[in-house]
């Protein structure tokens, strides 16, 4: 099950106060909570790329968004990669896939190895049958008036839809019909479920809208950045979403309705879960909780993610339950990444991958053997709709390091400054540390 655009910090289980997701916390009683999982790039498409092949997006090379815009000239660049979807559909499994898809080839059967497909073009289809021709008309703004600053940053609060017309509630239930129809064809199944949110527009519906108050979240810790010797971009990026007059109280509003999409969301994922559990499927299940990356939402006044590497956007949930694992429960603080994905589900499907990836299985961190712990790990960035450019970034538990070949570079002592206040990387007393 993969969300989009989740922050680290909206789940109990990884120290939210307020936000509340028990069900994706009682995933993580079950299972492994990986306390220092990173996409390795905070972007969707990219993201989504290094998710199913386990490679690096400068190796697979979906660089950026897919799109009719200039973009679009990598949307070919992955299609000669392999996906461990279509691994396990070529040893047997069933395979499905429901929701947000944001590649190239999408409903592509034979390409991609997916059986049955749920997407968000057979969504729309059904609201129009519902008599909702317009989307935006019910649930937030279009994307390019928000992004160019055209309207305000994109609405957050009561959607237009009710519950049952909601994307995530669709995505549930076309999940649920799944399950039941590949349950019964005596053979393995892979269903992945890829909700919208909790993206933009933060539109929520009934109960979730007002269950947060705004006035209770406390401000950011890194929200009165002042950017001093950081990259202009970062303050630019502020500008063209518009998001400059933006007060604290502006970002309480948008907070508590992200937290709301979030709860929502993780209502939706109880209901697989617990319709696993009618069947008696749940403790034949392995189960993969994760987001293609984070959101900035206020943090350093910034929104959405791009021109950034900060913890926010970079570290994401990870959570992997295995039935009858005997140390069920623990907490894992290995670095991890996405592309770690690939062998690993490989590994605990018992099935040899067919193909090289950049990352490695989990499982021995799952089985207690810490013999080969990530002493860093690494992040990318290509541009995206603005300009295309190029960001790297390496972290250890101390320190972080970005590498802006066309603005000033960045380091930031984690230990220390753990809110990415203080870039040390132009200080003389830092050049040893680089």
């Amino acid at each position: 099950m993969l969300t989009d655009q989740q922050r680290y910090d909206t789940l109990n289980c990884n120290g939210a106060v307020q936000c509340e997701t028990p069900f994706a916390d009682s995933i993580a009683k079950d299972g492994f909570n990986f306390s220092y999982a990173y996409t390795p790039i905070a972007l969707c498409s990219p993201a989504r790329g290094s998710i199913l092949t386990g490679l690096y997006p400068h190796n697979h090379g979906q660089l950026t968004n897919t799109g009719d815009n200039f973009n679009g000239v990598f949307d070919k660049n992955i299609l000669d990669k392999r996906s461990w979807i279509d691994v396990l559909h070529k040893n047997d499994y069933s395979t499905g896939y429901i929701g947000k898809w944001h590649l190239p080839n999408e409903g592509n059967n034979e390409f991609w190895g997916i059986d049955k497909w749920h997407l968000y073009g057979d969504y729309y289809k059904e609201l129009k049958e519902q008599g909702i021709n317009k989307f935006y008309d019910y649930h937030g703004t279009h994307l390019i008036d928000s992004e160019w600053g055209i309207s305000n940053p994109p609405c957050w609060g009561k959607s237009g839809l009710s519950y049952e017309q909601m994307q995530e509630t669709w995505s549930a239930n076309k999940t649920i019909n799944t399950i039941e129809k590949f349950a019964v064809e005596n053979k393995p199944f892979m269903i992945m479920t890829s909700f919208k949110g909790p993206h933009w527009d933060y539109m929520v519906p009934e109960p979730y809208d007002t269950m947060y108050d705004p006035h209770s979240i406390e401000k950011w810790g890194n929200f009165d950045d002042p950017f001093i010797n950081k990259p202009e971009i970062q303050q630019k990026e502020i500008l063209r979403w518009n998001a400059g007059h933006l007060t604290w109280k502006d970002w309480q509003g948008m907070i508590a309705a992200y937290w709301g999409y979030c709860t929502y969301i993780d209502h939706e994922i109880g209901r697989i879960i617990n319709h696993l559990k009618e069947k008696q499927l749940y403790e034949d299940t392995i189960i993969i909780f994760s987001t293609d990356h984070g959101d900035m939402i206020g943090s350093h006044r910034i929104f959405n993610k791009g021109f950034q590497m900060y913890e926010e956007t970079h570290r994401i949930p990870l959570i992997i339950r295995i039935p009858g694992a005997s140390n069920s429960g623990n907490t894992i603080d290995s670095f991890v990444s996405h592309v770690d994905l690939f062998d690993t589900i490989c590994d605990l499907a018992s099935i040899e991958k067919s193909s090289e990836s950049d990352g490695v299985s989990l499982k021995p961190l799952i089985d207690g053997d810490n013999s080969k712990l990530r002493d860093d790990i690494f992040a990318e960035f290509h541009g995206y709709e603005p300009c295309l450019t190029s960001i790297r970034m390496v972290r250890t538990k101390q320190w972080k390091y970005i590498y802006n070949p066309f603005s000033i570079d960045e380091l930031y002592d984690m230990e220390s400054d753990p809110y990415e206040i203080h870039n040390l990387a132009p200080r003389i007393g830092h050049k040893a540390v680089l």
